[in-house]
């Protein structure tokens, strides 16, 4: 699986899990990314293959939900983070350990496709 990181996710937790040879991108690392519509975050997840990491329940499992109904576009899958879970710099570290975690628990492509799984 690759993921790709929504803007509140800091780049240092996509450049982390590179290191340890992941395929992970993140919205901040791309300015031109930075002002992307939710659908449109979407969109790019799906054209990379990559499922999305996220806190934005409120707007993106409503276009999860959309993109998995028959007929609907389909997505490399969602993980999404409670509204409670910290996301401190200090978590960091916790942060990651708990995406390589979800990265070997769904090591295919489209291991996550269509699904959603949480942090």
């Amino acid at each position: 699986m690759r993921l790709l990181l929504d803007e509140m996710l800091s780049p240092a937790i996509a450049r982390e899990l590179r290191g340890r040879g992941h395929d992970v991108r993140a919205i901040q690392e791309h300015s031109e990314w930075q002002a992307f519509e939710d659908s449109q975050v979407l969109e790019l997840a799906r054209r990379e293959h990559r499922a999305v990491v996220t806190d934005n329940l409120s707007d993106m499992r409503p276009l999860h939900y959309e993109a998995i109904t028959p007929g609907g576009s389909g997505d490399y899958g969602m993980i999404f983070i409670p509204g409670g879970y910290p996301r401190t710099r200090a978590d960091t570290g916790r942060i990651v350990a708990a995406l390589e975690r979800k990265l070997a628990a769904h090591p295919g492509e489209r291991d996550l496709a269509d699904g959603e799984d949480w942090l």
